[in-house]
């Protein structure tokens, strides 16, 4: 939030410096100077932001910072909006009446000395933190981020079967005869928002008998963020039982050889869980034959919430699951033993409650989790579908927000003013995109140069998003 604040407040500046710098006459050293400050607020507030979940004294500075950009974008942009507004009742400049010019300046040193206590602040609030906590950040760069930890929780293990599964039968027949087809695609992407089932599914590949026979080596891989590509190099020999002790001290480059070498004589299935962007997959291709246009018999199969990872691989999309679905699945976590039994008030309850789950697998299996603690009985249930939006976002230890959090922190800063603004709309309310994209030139999210991309970034931030 106030990294985007802060993006927010360096963009209309730099704006105003560069396209209204007439209407900031008198002020552009102040303003420059404060745009330069708050460009090194933006470096601190990338590392800063990812831990101010944990950290009192972190979520201290970065709300002061927040505060910091709103009171200097204000201040810029009310006087530019003040002088040129002036400057249209006035004569040229040459023959200013004597009352403009004495507004003016008394409209100049007000803001000069605006924006001095502004640059005051900062460089107070600059002083604490290298007094009080900026080399206790520093220490811990290297030890994991909230993001980095949230991942990590929602990381697969492969021999841990997901029982209650609903659909995917045609998406595992499908990926099955593309991948052990000899002259099926190499590399398979299964693509889809967060909380479908693409794990779920890449784990019924991994075990699906036909795969096994038709494979010499299988490797279920999760890939980290950020990708560390000998760590996923040496899981994979380590899934094949080909990686020896010396393979831990020889150089990447004879390790990737390695790999290739066995990928490229052997017929092999690689999965790779969970990558979230191209650079990871081009820091590993070294060690694929398929991304280096050699003949293989190897297979790789990649789970994303992106489309494009690899340009050329098949995409398999994967949608919400239908309402007969959602309803399977919600019975089989609620009712695990006994199946529906249920009184038909009840039974309307939980499926008005599974709408509003609209297909995603993820929040079924939440909401089921909640109501397989409770007695089946109309009160317990009437209390939760009144509330069932409240008791989603807080069930399983808040795992639907922790996959909401993870999107956005993977949204590039420029995006993430676009999502924010969203909240100024009523929940369930219809919002116009012509619309929406006025309101985003208004607060100068997106530019008037930009208008014709800004589509493009709502698609974008919801692929990114969800």
């Amino acid at each position: 939030m106030a990294l985007s604040a802060v993006t927010s407040a360096v963009t209309t500046i730099g704006n105003l410096l560069t396209q209204e710098a007439i209407y900031l006459w008198g002020v552009e050293e102040q303003v420059d100077r404060l745009q330069t400050e708050l460009k090194w607020m933006q470096r601190y507030l990338m590392d800063a932001e990812t831990k101010q979940s944990k950290d009192e004294m972190i979520r201290l500075w970065v709300a002061e910072i927040r505060e910091l950009a709103y009171d200097a974008e204000d201040v810029v942009e009310e006087f530019a909006l003040k002088i040129g507004s002036e400057n249209k009742g006035c004569l040229p400049s040459c023959i200013k009446t004597s009352a403009c010019c004495l507004k003016e300046g008394w409209a100049l040193h007000k803001t000069r000395s605006k924006i001095e206590k502004i640059i005051e602040r900062i460089n107070d609030l600059v002083r604490r933190l290298q007094a009080y906590g900026a080399k206790e950040l520093k220490d811990r760069e290297e030890e994991s981020s909230s993001s980095t930890e949230r991942r990590e929780s929602r990381r697969p293990y492969p021999h841990i079967r997901d029982d209650n599964i609903v659909g995917l039968v045609d998406d595992t027949e499908g990926l099955v005869k593309v991948l052990t087809k000899e002259s099926g695609c190499k590399v398979v992407t299964i693509w889809g928002m967060g909380g479908l089932g693409k794990t779920t599914l890449a784990k019924k590949i991994y075990h699906h008998r036909q795969v096994i026979d038709y494979f010499d080596h299988l490797a279920f891989v999760y890939v980290s963020q950020p990708c560390q590509k000998r760590n996923v190099w040496e899981d994979i020999l380590s899934g094949f039982n080909t990686l020896d002790k010396v393979d831990r001290k020889i150089r990447d480059e004879a390790l990737a050889e390695k790999l290739y070498n066995i990928l490229g004589v052997k017929k092999c299935l690689v999965i790779l869980d969970d990558i979230w962007i191209s650079e990871a997959w081009d820091s590993l291709k070294p060690a694929f034959p398929v991304a280096t246009g050699r003949h293989s018999n190897s297979k790789i199969l990649l789970t994303s919430r992106n489309k494009g990872i690899v340009s050329d691989a098949e995409i398999r999309e994967l949608k919400c699951l239908k309402e007969q679905e959602s309803w399977e699945l919600f019975q089989k976590i609620v009712f695990p033993q006994t199946g529906n039994i249920i009184g038909e008030e009840i039974k309307k309850l939980g499926e008005n409650m599974v709408k509003h789950c609209v297909g995603l697998p993820l929040a079924i299996v939440v909401l089921g989790g909640i109501l397989a603690t409770k007695n089946n009985s109309l009160n317990e249930w009437q209390k939760i579908s009144d509330n069932v939006k409240s008791y989603l976002k807080r069930g399983k230890n808040q795992v639907l927000g922790d996959v909401l959090a993870l999107s956005y922190d993977d949204l590039p800063p420029y995006l993430r003013p676009c999502f924010l603004y969203l909240t100024h709309f009523p929940e369930d309310y219809m919002i116009d995109v012509d619309r929406l994209i006025q309101f985003w030139l208004a607060e100068g999210i997106v530019s008037s140069k930009q208008e014709e991309r800004a589509v493009g970034k709502l698609r974008k931030m919801w692929r990114n998003l969800i």
